[in-house]
């Protein structure tokens, strides 16, 4: 219920995604119950069976919600979303959605573009990772540990307990490491959730130990496991680290609430609560609940091209709740108890039924997908051909013509560069010179690497996308040029205890012992404001001989992608204003460059005129994302850059 309420934003339950780490520790405690009770009267762990047994309670609903899903996006979700959809379904058809996130950098709370609408099915591929290793592990255990023998008596559940403490410390320190270094693989990774689970299961092999607890002590745990979980709910927010030791308050209060609630358990414990009724109905139909309410939360909202308030976000909850109970009554619960599947050989038969179900859905709809074609990029008319480098005048006067009202009345065209279909890709190639999980960056030498002065490139991802100038403007002016980019570290956060802190604290050293010649601090700011950014001037202005700073991109109200494919989109409807909080931030950030001796290079001329910033100039597409210029725009920039800079900081030729 709380990672629900989170994901519909109910205040005071930012942190409800902790929900998720108790249904880990829940589901080691039950499936380790599972496979020691059924070891104890078979004498081995039955293996067939508990894969068929899950197979029956986890596939017909996860099949059927990625179907549903991607024929709901087909319907109400542009071409470009519902081909994402596609490929996230079939990596979540095999059970490795949270591989897949993780590779592609997903930010579970990403403020850019919006989430994926299978997003949250990374959980389901943690349990089944964690069902297909576990039983395997239990059994070698006991092979090994001599349950054949002894059978699973109190001193082999000691010594299994033993097992799963040494794994589970092993995986919480791998937690904290990786939350620190990188929380967003950390956040999905199975090795770093592998402990939440392993708690659940220790408490299960303490059962007999855990019955001792007199009946009052336990159900004192109870209530205070409640208050634990309740606890992480209202403190934590999306910029807390998570997991790593975060996840210490909600992991042990859940299993504060499970082994106090262990039979015979406590009346007067958290259990009168939690027995009511509603909770228990909740419960049952849980498993659906959590499958159909974040694809119905995440499709609504991008169909109607803005967040929609908690009110509306309730009704859609409402609504998941009953489609919940539905299938759960017709389909979910008759499935797993249907005679023809009692066999679990002809239950495991569900897993490729299940997957050429989600891989055929996808393929017939990706037939019907629209496609769009790639024009050839230019400015305007008087651009003869892509490479002719444009100068920053004629970047001015394209700007200009595209905020003309016969332009933005006009419709979008059907070829633009890059494709709309490939416009989230059309990023800036690094090769592999930034940092995008670690705390430090490589050290690549690009420009004129041979020159005597260097140059060094400060910065995030906006850094990246202006690059093409830097390496235009490093290789006229002979400079050796040094890129120290890491990609999410924008002034805001840089000082915030984790990854991009360290960062910055090496970084910062680094371009003391480089003393360049020229540094260039080129950043996410535009839409935060100052902070940050004095206290990075402050400390890196004193190391570099002469230093600059990039006048940023303005942030757009609505992702590029969804404003330029939207039903009756004009070239006016992808046109957005500068904001008067952004004009703001632009004022206060001169003042405060200028007034530190360091040079302000202007940019919003080639993206803005007259307060209108176009979304596609010529036949180029802009921005890629909501904050990204295209790196085909920026390529076109890559000139006036050079030569801004050229001409603002006097370089020598």
């Amino acid at each position: 219920m709380i990672v629900v309420l989170c994901h519909a934003h109910a205040p005071l339950m930012a942190g409800g995604y902790v929900g998720v780490d108790v249904f880990f520790v829940i589901s080691g405690f039950l499936i380790t119950r599972w496979l020691v009770t059924r070891s104890i009267h078979e004498g081995h762990v039955p293996l067939s069976k508990f894969y068929g047994t899950r197979a029956k309670r986890i596939l017909p609903a996860a099949a059927l919600t990625l179907i549903v899903t991607c024929i709901a996006s087909w319907h109400w979700l542009n071409s470009v979303r519902t081909i994402q959809v596609l490929h996230d379904a079939v990596w979540s058809a095999f059970f490795m959605a949270n591989i897949h996130f993780a590779q592609v950098g997903t930010d579970y709370f990403a403020r850019g573009e919006p989430p994926s609408p299978l997003q949250h099915f990374w959980t389901l591929a943690v349990e089944e990772q964690f069902y297909l290793a576990w039983p395997l592990i239990l059994a070698v255990a006991m092979a090994l540990l001599g349950a054949r023998t002894t059978g699973i008596d109190r001193r082999m559940l000691r010594r299994l307990f033993l097992v799963a403490s040494g794994i589970a410390a092993l995986s919480l320190a791998y937690s904290i490491h990786d939350t620190s270094s990188n929380p967003t693989s950390a956040y999905f990774s199975t090795l770093a959730r592998g402990w939440e689970l392993g708690v659940g299961v220790m408490i299960a092999l303490a059962v007999p130990w855990i019955r001792k607890i007199g009946v009052w002590q336990r159900a004192l745990m109870t209530w205070a496991g409640l208050a634990g979980i309740l606890l992480a709910t209202l403190l934590y927010t999306s910029s807390t680290p998570f997991p790593g030791d975060a996840a210490l308050l909600p992991v042990l209060s859940a299993a504060l609430v499970i082994a106090g609630g262990i039979r015979p358990g406590p009346a007067r414990g958290a259990v009168s609560v939690l027995r009511r009724p509603e909770f228990q109905l909740t419960g049952n139909i849980s498993y659906a609940l959590y499958l159909w309410h974040w694809p119905i939360l995440v499709i609504a909202a991008e169909a109607v091209g803005h967040s929609l308030s908690f009110g509306v976000n309730l009704l859609l909850i409402a609504f998941a709740y009953g489609l919940s109970y539905v299938t759960f009554k017709i389909y979910e619960d008759p499935l797993r108890h249907a005679r023809a599947l009692r066999a679990p050989r002809m239950a495991l038969t569900l897993w490729p039924a299940s997957v050429g179900a989600v891989l055929a859905a996808t393929i017939l709809i990706a037939g019907s997908v629209t496609t769009h074609p790639t024009a050839k990029a230019k400015l305007d008319a008087s651009r003869a051909t892509k490479h002719t480098l444009a100068t920053g005048t004629q970047v001015q006067l394209a700007v200009h013509k595209s905020i003309t009202p016969s332009m933005l009345a006009a419709p979008i065209p059907n070829a633009l560069d890059p494709s709309v279909d490939n416009l989230e890709s059309d990023i800036y190639d690094m090769k592999g010179c930034m940092s995008v999980g670690g705390t430090t960056s490589p050290l690549c030498t690009w420009g004129d690497t041979s020159a005597s002065q260097t140059m060094v490139v400060f910065g995030d991802s906006h850094a990246q996308m202006w690059m093409a100038g830097f390496v235009r403007f490093a290789q006229e002016k002979h400079y050796k040029l040094i890129p120290l980019v890491k990609d999410g570290c924008s002034p805001v956060v840089l000082h915030i205890r984790g990854p991009c802190q360290r960062w910055y604290h090496w970084a910062v050293g680094e371009v003391g012992r480089l003393h360049p010649a020229l540094l260039v601090m080129s950043q996410y700011w535009s839409s935060w404001g100052t902070e940050g950014v004095s206290t990075e001037l402050n400390d890196l202005r004193p190391e570099a001989t002469k230093m600059a700073l990039i006048e940023d991109a303005p942030g757009r109200p609505v992702d590029a992608v969804d404003c330029l494919l939207a039903s009756g989109a004009t070239l006016g409807s992808c046109t957005f204003p500068i904001t008067s909080r952004q004009r703001s931030i632009y004022r206060e950030v001169r003042q405060e460059v200028r007034s530190d001796g360091v040079t302000y290079i202007p940019t919003l001329q080639w993206l803005c005129a007259n307060n209108a910033c176009p979304g596609v100039v010529g036949t180029i597409i802009t921005y890629r994302d909501r904050h990204h210029l295209s790196a085909t725009y920026a390529n076109e920039l890559a000139n006036p850059l050079a030569e801004k800079m050229a001409s603002v900081l006097h370089s020598p030729a």
